[in-house]
């Protein structure tokens, strides 16, 4: 198709005027199609060629497909492994922090602060010196 003609300006057309929304522009389809293009490996440059030889062009979209398809399983095998080992083995050696009024600990210090205030409010008393 010519790209002067009217359905292949407005499938691949730019905004004229006007503003787009905050936050991003919103993808045309040209762009949707070419990031699905090199995700199936076929070069964006010369698809349109590829594509008249229908027998040809089907092959490789289910190639394609394929391929894409078990990088994406592969990725996500290797984010899940990543997340398990993380839940395993919690980075580093996390200190305690004891309360110097009752017996609990804290691993984060603002657990403390936020449990000291309860203790401040509810009786003041001095902690024990050791």
């Amino acid at each position: 198709m010519p790209d002067e003609r009217l359905p292949k300006r407005l499938f691949y057309g730019e905004l004229q005027q006007g503003q787009r929304s905050h936050g991003g522009q919103k993808k045309r389809f040209k762009d949707t199609l070419k990031a699905s293009l090199k995700a199936f490996s076929i070069n964006p440059d010369t698809w349109e060629k590829s594509a008249l030889d229908r027998a040809t062009w089907r092959s490789s979209i289910h190639k394609g497909a394929k391929m894409c398809e078990a990088s994406r399983t592969t990725a996500a095998e290797l984010m899940r492994q990543t997340r398990k080992v993380r839940a395993i083995n919690p980075p580093g050696d996390v200190p305690l922090v004891p309360c110097p009024f009752c017996v609990r600990t804290f691993r984060a210090r603002i657990g403390l602060v936020s449990h000291l205030r309860t203790h401040r409010n509810s009786q003041p008393q001095q902690p024990p010196d050791d």
